[in-house]
């Protein structure tokens, strides 16, 4: 993706983790880049490479939402100059707020307003609060915006709440809070070509970070390559049916005979159709799989 380099100007900025880019960070993101407009400003987000608990507390780091590709790609939909994804590190971590404020992002960037959510913390341990942010904002010449906590259907829509959504498999109530369908998008694999041999070619992905998963079992999805939608049947899970075979997202793309190996494609979820099992035999695995084909064919493809 091209850079666009930032050469100092005046700006309104958005700042958070944004994991998701979901509707609470959508209506953050218009909230910048209206007052931008109004200001005749340039528009930004200042965000981080990494999880900010990858460095204080590894072992409680969240699987993400979305890599920090998709991350970007989602912000620059809404039209803002600058995406800043910006290392984060154990001297950036032990900044006090105000330092925070006067020793990184005033030297960074020439600040005119601040955006931020009703939960934003910033500086040492988190200490930092919206109400020290505008105590700070007074001082050092910049405005702050503070939006209240998005509501859908009386959830305050959360990265966390999503990640708990996906991680449960219920990909359908996900689009409400993310406002878009839910997707992976990895690299196809050579896998152990079982699928192959029983007449169901499926194409494996690999994952390049940490990205949360719905739960085991299978999904009719959607599956973006070169330009072009295909529906897809993908199973997430260990295939107890196979001893010991490994975790894996097979995807069994229909009206689809291409080698895509090495190439990358999207998945998107739509609907759970079951959750894994486990079968006596190979045959009935096979069996269940077709039926499966069969099913998503009959009542999810028009």
């Amino acid at each position: 993706m091209t850079k666009t380099l930032y050469h100092g100007e005046e700006i309104v900025l958005a700042l958070g983790f944004f994991d998701g880019v979901h509707r609470g960070h959508q209506a953050l993101l218009k909230k910048t880049k209206e007052i931008g407009n109004q200001l005749g400003l340039k528009t930004g987000v200042m965000t981080f490479n990494e999880h900010p608990l990858e460095l204080i507390f590894p072992n409680y780091t969240p699987w993400l939402i979305t890599s920090n590709t998709e991350k970007e790609s989602i912000i620059r939909e809404f039209g803002l100059d600058y995406v800043f994804l910006n290392p984060f590190t154990e001297r950036l971590m032990k900044l006090t707020p105000e330092k925070f404020i006067t020793e990184y992002l005033l030297k960074k960037y020439k600040v005119k307003t601040l955006v931020v959510g009703y939960n934003y913390n910033f500086g040492y341990k988190g200490s930092g609060t919206t109400e020290i942010l505008t105590e700070l904002g007074k001082k050092y010449g910049f405005a702050v915006e503070i939006l209240p906590q998005f509501i859908i259907d009386e959830h305050s829509v959360s990265s966390t709440l999503i990640r708990e959504l996906i991680s449960c498999g219920q990909v359908e109530e996900v689009k409400d809070f993310l406002g878009r369908d839910y997707a992976l998008t990895g690299r196809v694999v050579q896998g152990k070509r079982l699928g192959r041999q029983y007449g169901i070619p499926t194409a494996n992905i690999k994952l390049d970070k940490k990205i949360v998963l719905p739960n085991t079992g299978v999904y009719y999805t959607h599956v973006y390559y070169n330009g072009r939608c295909y529906n897809g049947l993908t199973n997430l899970g260990c295939n107890p049916t196979f001893e010991k075979h490994p975790f894996s997202i097979e995807t069994y793309i229909y009206d689809f005979d291409e080698n895509i190996y090495d190439e990358e494609i999207t998945i998107v979820f739509k609907n759970k159709i079951r959750n894994e099992i486990k079968f006596d035999t190979i045959d009935d695995l096979v069996v269940r799989i077709k039926s499966d084909i069969e099913d998503i064919q009959k009542n999810y493809i028009k």
